[in-house]
């Protein structure tokens, strides 16, 4: 803690010569002491001539809740000082007190922003009224901005007759970008409902993204529902209208829509938005939703990249400025509320366009309110009940050790009749949302919270399925090898001879290491399963 005031005056002149690693870490310090720090950094921004980086500072001390509460008990009635700081000489000084005002989010400087965003001549400072507009107002600012947003329009028109004015029109983009923020954050967008694909002539393509090496189950589970499908490199193709059927699929992650010749395009964010536009995107999404067909679809641009070297954010920036203007208004850029996601996929400098609809909600897993840091993923659980499915059995009494939140006991009974479910886990935190979540998914699972080691119980069960705990920090020493040792020695003692256990690790090694010795456990296979950048095995074990 800084105690004396002398320490912060040498933080504050160590900031003329810091980089800016020297800079986060004196803020932080300066932000730790707030009471001391913010009386002394007010009487400097309203005394010094050239408070430009003690403004700076300041605005991300005020990112804080708490500093921002003593700032304002520091300013009391004086307003109008800060206010007074917008017609300072210094541009960069006007721009920075606007990120002041903007953390403060405070109406009473409203007035005072306008008037100093009307006199602005310096391009490169008026986003930044815009955005501490957008902190500050509410519904009726926002109609405000729309007017706004229209003289900038109208005066980027007028850049365009000099086509050398590159810097201006940059600033102009900057200006747009912050107004439609500004107005999106002052004015939720509407929703639109979606009704389905049903009315549409022709079936719908879509993708289903699915794991490399699971993607056969999911093709099984879809010739299940009479739904043809074939493996292509972003997932799997099919052509559908019920989106209901479609999810009553368990295997697979997420539902794309491709746009037609929107496959290959240059790495260029000029070719892409014109194509998705070509794509009559728009007239895709008011088909399937009901509403105003005057009112945009917001959306927010996903880019999915291999390319570490990528520059994502300016790339994003500018296919969402090029999307708004291409669309003439039916779409707008809204990253924080959106209905539409515009996913770029590049690989090779060749890039591929997807639509994701958010106006829908995949209820499938709709019971996992509750989870912990180990949670499977459900997905990930229903795949694995698949590649398990020849060895299950109907009215089956099942058990799971290390139940966690119960994904994986809920997903078995999903899959097929059981005659019972018991989750076992020394953590009752687990316990307790397996209870709720559970009950969410109408499973009946007595839950025990208790040290699988110590469990006892007075039948056998038929199967045994769990994730077991795994530790993917050490390379030399596995914490978990005794309790892997010890679990397996104990699997005979909870399933019945001739019942099976479907153990999910990702210690593979370990794993094969504990069954080497073992003679009570027939190991009939080894099941690979991909989860994200993991490759866990799952162990097909008999009890002999």
């Amino acid at each position: 803690m800084i105690e004396l005031n002398d320490t912060v005056i040498a933080l504050l002149e160590s900031l003329k010569s810091a980089d800016d690693k020297q800079r986060s870490a004196i803020v932080n310090k300066l932000s730790l002491d707030y009471n001391n720090a913010i009386p002394m950094l007010w009487s400097k921004i309203i005394t010094e001539e050239d408070p430009r980086a003690i403004l700076s500072v300041m605005r991300d001390i005020l990112k804080k809740e708490k500093p921002k509460g003593m700032f304002k008990r520091t300013i009391g009635n004086s307003k109008e000082k800060l206010s007074a700081l917008l017609k300072h000489s210094d541009p960069k000084v006007r721009k920075n007190v606007c990120g002041v005002i903007g953390e403060l989010g405070d109406p009473a400087y409203l007035e005072a922003l306008y008037d100093a965003y009307n006199s602005e001549d310096k391009l490169f400072v008026r986003y930044s009224y815009v955005l501490a507009i957008g902190n500050c107002g509410s519904a009726i600012d926002a109609e405000k901005l729309k007017k706004m947003f229209e003289d900038v329009v109208m005066n980027e028109k007028a850049c365009k007759e000099n086509d050398s004015l590159i810097t201006t029109n940059k600033h102009i983009n900057e200006e747009k970008l912050a107004l439609t923020r500004a107005i999106d954050k002052l004015s939720p967008p509407v929703r639109h409902e979606f009704i389905g694909f049903n009315e549409f002539d022709n079936a719908v393509p879509m993708i289903l993204t699915v794991m490399n090496y699971q993607y056969q189950h999911t093709l099984k589970e879809l010739e299940e529902k009479s739904i043809d499908g074939r493996l292509v490199d972003d997932g799997i193709l099919i052509y559908e209208n019920d989106i209901d059927k479609i999810y009553t699929c368990r295997t697979f992650y997420e539902l794309l829509f491709p746009l037609d010749e929107c496959e290959g395009l240059q790495f260029d964010y000029k070719v892409i938005a014109s194509a998705i536009i070509d794509a009559n995107v728009v007239d895709f999404l008011n088909q399937c939703h009901e509403g105003d067909s005057n009112s945009p679809f917001w959306y927010r641009v996903e880019f999915k990249t291999m390319d570490a070297n990528r520059e994502r954010s300016e790339f994003v920036k500018n296919l969402s400025r090029e999307l708004d203007e291409l669309s003439c208004g039916n779409l707008k850029n809204s990253p924080s509320s959106y209905e539409v996601e515009v996913r770029i996929v590049e690989r090779n400098n060749l890039c591929s366009v997807f639509i994701k609809l958010y106006s829908f909600v995949d209820s499938r897993f709709d019971y996992r309110r509750n989870e912990i840091a180990t949670s499977i993923n459900p997905v990930t659980a229903a795949i694995v009940m698949k590649s398990i499915q020849k060895w299950i059995k109907p009215n089956a009494s099942v058990i799971d050790p290390f139940c966690g939140t119960g994904t994986m006991l809920i997903e078995r009974a999903k899959l097929e009749k059981v005659q019972s479910l018991t989750g076992v886990d020394i953590y009752r935190t687990a316990i307790f949302a397996a209870t709720i979540n559970s009950k969410l998914a109408n499973a009946n699972i007595e839950l025990i919270a208790e040290d699988i080691l110590e469990f006892s119980t007075n039948y056998l069960f038929d199967e045994l399925i769990t994730n077991m705990p795994f530790d993917n920090k050490s390379t030399t020493h596995n914490k978990y090898a005794e309790l892997y040792s010890s679990f397996v020695n104990k699997i005979p003692s909870i399933v019945r001879p001739g019942g099976m256990a479907f153990v999910y690790t990702i210690e593979k090694q370990l794993f094969r290491e504990v069954l080497i010795d073992n003679e009570e456990l027939e190991l009939l296979q080894e099941i690979k399963i991909e989860s994200g950048r993991l490759t866990p095995h799952v162990f097909v074990l008999k009890v002999k």
